[in-house]
């Protein structure tokens, strides 16, 4: 039996049409019941979606002459729907949150132009967690999916057939309307009341630092629209930085989405400063691109030694969204230069993981999976110790015995390349939907030019070749016709979810004479990710190379939303050291 119902209604000189037609029960809903409704106007086609528990006075309100919006937008159909779980305000406020991101997302190139809603809703949503009421996932598969797929798809009020299509898009998963944690809620509200307070909030691949920080800038601009706001993105997010603020009504002149570089150059003063990504801001170095080097020839900044210094000084509030597992280059802000330049900070930790997905009836969660990881690659380093990570030493290692077909884990011992394709082919065959790729460690030469040159192969088994990804921006969106075939780089997908992932692991890592993993300078193909012979000469510099590579592959195996195949790509002696570390049984 279906879980939603609903009511499609015609609007003539601000009326409802077609309420005579109604039974008893419906036209009562239509008074008394909690709901989810949405205008639309099919010559303007303009969309408006709101909720309410009482939607014939609420119609009688949008009419009433006091909304411009319903004066100019020509709306003649309206569709509420009515579900047994909209029994409360906090589903209410889900449901409407939920709708407005995937219509957005429907009408990406438009939507801030045609689609509209209650401009409080951010208000509503950012005080509400998505744990506060119950049945919230049966919410998600038994009225918002098929709400979508079954009703509003086939009637032609959305241009997207499924959701899936969806879910993978920055503005779905970015949205700062979507409903929070309550760590992210309370987080929020802490940074906000205690505005002369600078902040670190760290947080694993996955637990939603981004998410966090749209909803911080939100609620900012809703609490003071005069607030200077400078968001620091990584130059691949910054067009999809502008573009989620903007399509979601919250760009103005006091919001400014960018680069680092291009924000310290323009000098401007901001009253908070939020960084994503902070592990990856640039230091002063001959490994870093001319750009990021020029800000020290500005003389108010020339002895400062690195890009996260001068924010500093153009900020009267810093907040920093950080991983220190995910710096992975030799141009990246120092760990040591990091702390002492935060040491007053207040340290913050997200501790939800929300990209990866443990199947459903497994003994083992996402924590799981991600604390193995962690303890693999970095149980000699002494990171897991320290400060600046979450760490849970008795994850359950099942997550890696698991030898059934719906595992999230698993690995593949022969013909890596092969398996892996053959892996993720298949999924593609029941899942068409899904975004699936095959990713590697920097294990094979590569040149930028490549990516023009399709010819050009870089992985070779059998009768397999396969080029590295073509480009390191937009990757998964490339329009090449072997995109899905290209080998992706940590470059190509930092920050990206993706459904399944093979990873390749090569041949640089290897095991000191201590047993302890080591990155390998000569099977690491990245001139810019390693430092020069002279500096190499320095252990602390090769300690630091060698976080480098770990970091990468951290990244890499932390990308998949529904599951996880490595391949060892001339290297068996890092699958028998994963075997032994994680304990893993035949």
């Amino acid at each position: 039996m279906a879980k939603y119902s609903y009511i499609e209604l015609g609007i003539r000189n601000k009326g409802l049409v077609g309420l005579d037609l109604l039974s008893n029960d419906q036209q009562n809903a239509l008074k008394y019941n909690n709901c989810i409704y949405i205008y639309r106007g099919t010559t303007s086609k303009k969309i408006y979606i709101g909720q309410t528990k009482h939607f014939i006075e609420r119609h009688k309100q949008h009419y009433d002459g006091t909304e411009e919006k319903f004066n100019t937008a020509r709306f003649n159909q309206v569709i509420v729907l009515f579900s047994v779980y909209l029994d409360n305000g906090t589903a209410l406020d889900d449901v409407e949150s939920q709708f407005i991101t995937y219509f957005n997302a429907d009408r990406k190139d438009a939507a801030a132009q045609f689609l509209s809603y209650d401009d409080d809703v951010i208000n509503r949503t950012a005080g509400n967690t998505v744990t506060q009421y119950r049945d919230r996932e049966k919410v998600a598969t038994d009225v918002i999916l098929p709400y979508w797929e079954e009703v509003l798809a086939p009637k032609g009020w959305v241009l997207t057939p499924t959701l899936e299509e969806l879910r993978t898009r920055a503005l779905v998963k970015y949205s700062p309307i979507k409903a929070l944690t309550q760590e992210q809620t309370e987080l929020i509200r802490e940074i906000i009341d205690n505005p002369t307070k600078n902040y670190v909030i760290n947080g694993d691949a996955g637990t939603g630092k981004t998410v966090l920080l749209t909803h911080l800038v939100a609620s900012v601009l809703k609490n003071n629209k005069n607030a200077r706001i400078g968001v620091v993105v990584q130059p691949n997010w910054e067009a999809t930085g502008r573009e989620i603020f903007k399509i979601f009504g919250m760009n103005n002149d006091n919001l400014k989405v960018t680069t680092s570089t291009k924000l310290i150059t323009e000098g401007e003063h901001f009253d908070i400063i939020v960084v994503d990504e902070s592990h990856k801001l640039s230091r002063r170095g001959s490994k870093q691109m001319a750009a990021f080097n020029a800000v020290y020839d500005i003389p108010a900044f020339a002895n400062c030694q690195s890009h996260l210094e001068i924010l500093q000084q153009l900020g009267s509030q810093i907040i920093l969204m950080y991983d220190v597992l995910q710096a992975i280059r030799p141009a990246n802000v120092s760990r040591t230069e990091y702390a002492r330049l935060t040491e007053g900070y207040e340290k913050k930790f997200l501790k939800t993981q929300f990209r990866i997905q443990a199947p459903r009836g497994k003994t083992y969660t996402s924590e799981d999976y991600v604390n193995g990881i962690k303890y693999l690659l970095y149980k000699d380093t002494g990171l897991l110790s320290s400060q600046n990570t979450n760490f849970d030493e008795n994850f359950n290692r099942e997550v890696f015995n698991d030898r059934t077909v719906n595992a999230y884990f698993g690995y593949f011992t022969e013909n890596p390349l092969h398996n892996l394709i053959d892996w993720l082919e298949e999924d593609k065959n029941y899942n068409p939907e899904h975004v699936n790729r095959v990713l590697a460690g920097l294990i094979e030469d590569w040149r930028q030019e490549h990516g023009s040159h399709p010819e050009i192969t870089h992985f070779h088994e059998g009768d397999l070749s396969r080029r590295w990804n073509s480009t390191q921006t937009n990757w998964i969106n490339s329009k090449d016709e072997d995109a899905e075939d290209q080998i992706g780089s940590v470059f190509a997908v930092q920050g990206i979810d993706l459904n399944k992932v093979g990873v390749l692991i090569g041949e640089d890592l290897e095991l000191d004479e201590n047993g302890h993993l080591r990155a390998n300078p000569d099977k690491f193909y990245n001139v810019n990710g390693k430092f020069n012979t002279d500096e190499m000469v320095d252990p602390a510099n090769k300690f630091e190379f060698t976080l480098f590579v770990l970091n990468i592959y951290y990244i890499l195996m932390t990308r998949g939303i529904d599951g996880i195949r490595l391949g060892f790509w001339r290297n068996t002696t890092f699958q028998r050291y994963m075997e032994e570390t994680l304990e893993i049984h035949e």
